[in-house]
């Protein structure tokens, strides 16, 4: 073999290792909470914590007019000066809007101090009422997040049950109940109080015990959703039509009637998520309820995590298998088992969703038919894996001469 093909077969690990590594760090990334608490925003969450605890810490009887005043002027320049500092300048209208609140503010205040009403009680609102209802910014996209989710119900070919069986409850049907509903927002009440926690800015027991309402209120509210006669009709129309696609399946033959099948099962899959947004939605509220109690200084314990997802375990075994099959391939250290690894992830990707005749096309640009880009690379995994790439440019270089210096050493006769 000459040099050139060695360099480009050097060039071809490297490249292949590119692609893993950044797919997974990316993955990984993706991680980082929704941009509901994005630092875009983060100034007028801080802000307004600040002036209600500015108020909550002065019962009332306490309060200083002036001084509340003041502290409430100093308020509102700050959101402006704070927005237009990250880009988000204020138009005249929302500064009016802004200032109309302000001075609902003040008069909250004055009543306060004159013992007509409780301090803790002015500042009413939180953060996101500011930034939806008053300034009437619309609200950033969540950001995206990786899930294997969408691909393993989209998988299609023999192997379908297979891929589908490596998520627990694909179907939703047992995270539609009660008890696993509010179990999950259980969930996510201790993942809070940790997140906080291990940050070294814990909640207060007055903070815990706000938050704990809002729990119970969530989860009384998911009670009665769920047991609602039209939720549970619903529920029940998707276990039925569920049934009715799964006995159908084994009897499909003609190609009309498989397009017919998978065009059912992804609606299928489209009726879940929209019942499970029920369960999803109240485990979000507590977290935005969360951002509301926490003060100041808690918020800098930066965003909270997002929920495990259904297909969580499976999402982090791809991240890191990705990344650590990427770094290896790159720097050139134990290539033929990375290699390997790499073909066969690459070879699970394929079989999930093959391009053979009369299956659903999967969600890859181009078209394909037997041959798509997976299949190619995986190929091209196997390439190197079969070849010293390691060797002729990476650390496998220093493993090599390595252990054939110790071979040479233990070797009888020689002179060690």
């Amino acid at each position: 073999m000459n040099r050139w093909s060695k360099a480009f077969l050097v060039a071809l690990r490297i490249a292949v290792g590119w692609h893993f590594l950044y797919e997974g760090l990316w993955k990984i990334d993706s991680e980082t909470g929704s941009t509901s608490y994005a630092t875009s925003w983060y100034t007028l969450q801080t802000s307004v914590a600040r002036l209600r605890d500015y108020f909550e810490r002065r019962p009332g009887g306490q309060l200083q007019l002036e001084p509340a005043l003041a502290r409430t002027d100093a308020w509102f320049e700050e959101v402006v000066a704070g927005l237009r500092a990250r880009n988000k300048a204020l138009a005249e209208a929302q500064k009016a809007r802004l200032a109309d609140l302000r001075d609902k503010v003040k008069l909250a205040a004055a009543a306060a101090a004159r013992g007509e009403a409780r301090a803790d009680e002015v500042v009413n609102f939180d953060w996101l009422f500011v930034r939806d209802e008053v300034l009437q910014v619309a609200a950033e996209p969540e950001s995206e997040r990786f899930s294997a989710l969408p691909f393993l119900q989209g998988s299609a070919g023999p192997f379908r049950p297979l891929f589908r069986g490596l998520v627990r409850d694909m179907d939703g049907l047992g995270r539609l109940t009660v008890a696993s509903a509010q179990a999950a927002i259980d969930r996510r009440y201790r993942e809070i109080l940790e997140h906080f926690a291990s940050a070294r800015r814990p909640f207060t027991t007055e903070q815990q015990s706000r938050l704990a309402q809002a729990r119970d209120e969530l989860k009384a509210a998911i009670a009665a959703t769920l047991n609602d006669p039209a939720f549970r009709t619903r529920l029940a129309d998707y276990q039925l039509m569920r049934t009715r696609v799964a006995a159908d399946a084994p009897l499909v033959n003609a190609a009309f009637a498989r397009e017919r099948l998978a065009e059912d099962r992804r609606k299928l899959d489209a009726i879940a998520g929209e019942l499970l947004d029920f369960t999803n939605e109240p485990v979000e509220e507590l977290s935005l309820r969360a951002q509301t109690i926490a003060t100041a200084s808690q918020l800098g314990a930066g965003p909270l995590p997002r929920p495990p997802g259904p297909s969580g375990w499976i999402d982090q075994a791809i991240q890191w298998a990705l990344t650590a099959i990427g770094i290896c391939l790159v720097v050139g250290l134990f290539t033929p088992a990375a290699a390997v690894a790499a073909a066969a992830q690459l070879a699970l990707f394929y079989l999930a969703s093959p391009p053979w005749p009369g299956l659903p096309a999967a969600a890859l640009g181009g078209h394909y038919l037997y041959v798509d880009r997976n299949l190619i690379e995986m190929f091209a995994a196997l390439v190197i894996a079969a070849t010293g790439t390691g060797r002729w440019a990476g650390l496998d270089a220093f493993l090599f001469r390595y252990f054939a210096a110790r071979r040479a050493r233990n070797k009888p006769g020689s002179l060690s």
